[in-house]
């Protein structure tokens, strides 16, 4: 029995054994902090400075439609050359941004526009990064057994930091001001690029030499399960879009806070994505996967609904770590599905495409959302969310079946059983 305990951890960093994945993932821990710590600040700031909801939603629009655009480019180089120098590259072009950012806080010069800029120049890079990094586990993650794990684990340095940035944002906000949270950011990319000068991927990695977008998309139009997988991060990215978009006004007007409120806000729902990659990375298979993503759709239209005419933080907490919890339930579940079904020629497509669903999918979501709210409230958005994670929830557990016998051949084919 005692025992027991250490067993179950070292099953659920397996992964970490492997040196250079080892090495990959505290990297990327540091620097996702910094990343959450920026756009906790930027967000904050945002607000502070237009007092508008339908500004956050523009600026968020400003940072994620390079991903909806562009993602598909960052998909073709990372087929085409070295997963790592593209990887170098962009951490250095995001690393210049948050020094442009600090530089232009330090002389008060926080505008609207530079914050629209500054967002697009940062999902321009982001764009470029998120396919790459998502294809790139495979080429350090020297045992295949590893896989699941270690798409969980890469999960969990996203939400470690998305739990870790705001609260450290919201001290840094009232402790020293923003020009110190872009400093901090900037300072974190350090970590990160010593990490891709540190690994040594593997040598012998299938490139294609030709194609585009269209291949990947004909995958998805030939699969029908890859096809619901991207759907239904889809749809994920986007009923949560209030979640991401809308905290600095629960915060400020209906909260009655200030910065660190935002961090405490933001960190439930970093706890609840915590908790649910946690959970993921302690699974021993693919199968049953499907099962965690309906009932994400359900929890998240439960969250949804209960959040939307809450005014009472006792409540707002819980309810936004079953919203945090929801999300990376099902877009975790979903990238370790697809990861384990594509062929090794059509990664990096493929998963732009799964970038381009998740992340792209978020402004067109805080956009619209965005909107709504201006003219009908905050509180309409959230509801308009739990309607459609319920709709999700009841269209996904019906199809479910289906999708589970067309995927079981390649499967089998990869050596992998229902146990």
């Amino acid at each position: 029995m005692p025992m027991a305990k250490p067993v179950a951890l070292q099953h659920m960093f397996r992964s970490l054994s492997g040196r250079d994945f080892r090495i990959y993932f505290f990297g990327q821990v540091v620097s996702l902090v910094g990343t959450w710590v920026q756009q906790v600040a930027l967000s904050w700031i945002a607000y502070r400075v237009t007092g508008s909801a339908f500004m956050l939603g523009l600026i968020a629009f400003s940072g994620q439609i390079p991903m909806l655009l562009l993602t598909p480019v960052g998909g073709m180089l990372s087929d085409r050359m070295s997963r790592r120098e593209l990887l170098l590259i962009t951490q250095y072009a995001e690393m210049a941004v948050a020094l442009l950012l600090a530089v232009l806080a330090y002389r008060g010069a926080m505008a609207p526009w530079v914050l629209v800029v500054t967002a697009i120049l940062s999902g321009v890079a982001a764009a470029l990064e998120m396919p790459t990094r998502q294809a790139f586990v495979t080429e350090i993650l020297h045992d295949p057994r590893h896989m699941s794990n270690a798409i969980a684990l890469n999960s969990l340095t996203f939400n470690v930091a998305r739990l870790a940035g705001p609260a450290v944002a919201g001290l840094m906000l009232a402790a020293f001001g923003d020009v110190v949270c872009f400093s901090l950011n900037a300072a974190s990319y350090i970590a990160a690029i010593i990490s891709l000068w540190m690994i040594r991927p593997a040598k012998h990695v299938e490139r294609t030499r030709g194609g585009g977008l269209r291949e990947g998309l004909e995958y998805l139009r030939s699969f029908s399960p890859a096809a619901w997988l991207i759907g239904a991060v889809a749809a994920a990215s986007f009923c949560v879009s209030p979640f991401m978009t809308f905290m600095p006004v629960y915060a400020k007007d209906i909260f009655k806070g200030g910065p660190d409120m935002l961090g405490t806000l933001m960190g439930a729902s970093g706890m609840g994505a915590l908790l649910a990659a946690l959970i993921l990375a302690n699974r021993k298979t693919v199968f049953g996967l499907g099962r965690y993503i309906w009932r994400g759709f359900l929890l998240c239209g439960i969250a949804s609904l209960g959040f939307a005419h809450n005014t009472l933080l006792t409540f707002a907490l819980p309810l936004l770590v079953a919203s945090g919890f929801s999300l990376i339930t099902i877009v975790t579940s979903c990238n370790i599905l697809l990861q384990t079904l594509v062929p090794e020629n059509l990664r990096g497509r493929v998963m732009a495409l799964y970038t381009m669903s998740f992340i792209g999918m978020l402004p067109v979501g805080s956009l619209l959302m965005g909107s709504v709210a201006h003219h009908f409230g905050v509180q309409t958005t959230f509801l308009i969310s739990g309607l459609a994670s319920l709709a999700m929830f009841y269209v996904l557990r019906n199809v479910l079946p289906t999708l589970k016998e067309k995927a079981m051949p390649v499967l089998s084919a990869k050596g992998l059983f229902p146990e």
